[in-house]
């Protein structure tokens, strides 16, 4: 039979199935063996410890926004005295 007959969304189901098996067709039940881990017994104490590492991390962001605009100002200073030389070479 041939998939061009079929329309488009029929054609891929078909083609879909063809490719990854029949596994569709049949209701595969999995069972976890362990046990789920009990959630953590103090929330606060959880959400403590995690508003301190976004705090901590988002110090440490601000600083390395702080010192990228260092840099950054640095860069422009190094590349406008580049530019000055390399004037003052052409004019020789």
């Amino acid at each position: 039979y041939s998939l061009r007959k079929l329309k488009t969304g029929t054609a891929s189901v078909a083609v879909a199935l063809t490719v990854l098996g029949a596994g569709f067709a049949n209701q595969t039940t999995v069972k976890a063996e362990v046990e789920p881990r009990p959630l953590a017994t103090t929330g606060g104490e959880k959400s403590r410890k995690l508003d301190e590492l976004y705090n901590e991390l988002h110090d440490e962001n601000s600083q390395l926004v702080e010192e990228k605009a260092a840099l950054l100002d640095k860069l422009e200073e190094l590349e406008k005295e580049k530019e000055k030389k390399a004037e003052k070479a052409e004019e020789r």
